[in-house]
């Protein structure tokens, strides 16, 4: 329907264009002029029907590239396991998923250094990531969280930022252990041993450096799971009023005194627990 009413419109301005330069040429200049004008309307007006076509179809052509590349960066959202750096823009992030579309140009070797793909780490390097995720994940499903009870720092700045770190790092143990596998394939000689054992030790001690970080993401997380649980005491413990009716019904006063003691002591293991996980999440501060 638009593209009919665009063509009729064309049209009739094409016609009134054409007759009203026929009425002006005829006055001005005669009726040979006028004869010229009419046999060059049915070109002008082709003209017109034929960019209209053009431009009707680039933008649908457009449109459809575009509907097309949201697929398949869909696709590669769900099919890539990606650690993005989080300092990308949104921009950035879509050119990384544009590099593992097979029909668009090579990846700019700038944003090749942005991402890292989690199936190329080593089994080992894949363990701990999943491991520093895991942790991750259990944050940010808190309750605690939820409740903006930690800190914001450690959580929406800090623990993106580990994540990408810990990838970056895992990425370049793994490709130095393949040079050591490589280095000792064949012969080995002592001199060859000379140079390759040091390097290994330096890589292990690299290796244990990541594992006690992801240690530490993880003792993080305890910390906010032991929060959760007492926030789920204090919520049990609004419940006490029902409780201490019931004591009173029995007359029993020792229970009652109880019940009141234990409710003063869940409120300051509330509040220490909540100051844990804030603290264990300020120790992830470089």
């Amino acid at each position: 329907m638009p593209r009919g009413c665009g063509l009729a419109l064309a049209s009739i301005a094409a016609f009134s264009v054409v007759v009203f330069t026929g009425v002006v040429l005829y006055v001005l200049a005669g009726p040979q002029d006028v004869v010229i004008a009419v046999l060059l309307a049915p070109l002008l007006l082709c003209g017109i029907v034929i960019a209209h076509d053009v431009f009707r179809r680039r933008a649908a052509l457009a449109a459809e590239e575009q509907r097309l590349l949201a697929q398949e960066r869909d696709h590669v959202r769900r099919t890539v396991d990606l650690v993005m750096d989080p300092d990308l823009a949104e921009e950035e992030r879509l050119a990384v998923l544009d590099c593992f579309v097979p029909r668009l140009a090579p990846a700019d070797p700038d944003v090749r250094d942005r991402f890292v793909v989690v199936s190329e780490l080593s089994p080992p390097s894949r363990a701990l990531l999943a491991r520093a995720r895991k942790a991750v994940t259990t944050v940010y499903a808190s309750l605690a969280m939820r409740r903006r009870l930690l800190d914001g720092l450690a959580n929406e700045v800090l623990l993106p930022r580990q994540i990408w770190e810990l990838a970056t790092l895992l990425q370049a143990q793994t490709h130095l252990q393949e040079e050591q596998h490589r280095a000792r394939q064949g012969v080995v000689t002592p001199e060859l041993l000379a140079v390759l054992e040091p390097q290994q030790e330096a890589l292990d001690r690299s290796v244990a450096a990541v594992a006690a970080r992801v240690e530490g993401l993880e003792r993080y997380a305890r910390r906010v799971q032991e929060a959760d649980a007492a926030l789920r005491a204090r919520e049990a413990l609004d419940n006490n009023d029902k409780y201490r009716a019931l004591l009173a019904h029995t007359d029993d006063t020792d229970g009652m005194r109880t019940l009141a003691a234990h409710g003063d002591a869940l409120e300051e293991t509330l509040a220490r627990s909540v100051r844990e996980a804030i603290e264990a999440g300020q120790t992830l501060a470089p």
